[in-house]
């Protein structure tokens, strides 16, 4: 885990949504789901409830 991967996780929880983060930090979404991906790999646990509205 890096401190870019936690940059990310804040500003989708900030955000709520994975599109409103990557425009944020200037990210594409694939880049920013990346991201959340390989921190839950990491800890080995869901970080967000992902819905039709969003995280």
């Amino acid at each position: 885990m890096d401190i870019h991967q936690i940059k990310t996780f804040l500003a989708v929880a900030r955000e709520g949504s994975i599109t409103r983060a990557s425009d944020r930090l200037y990210l594409s979404q694939p880049a920013v789901s990346a991201h959340i991906k390989a921190m839950e790999e990491t800890l080995g646990l869901a970080l967000f409830e992902r819905t039709s509205r969003g995280m």
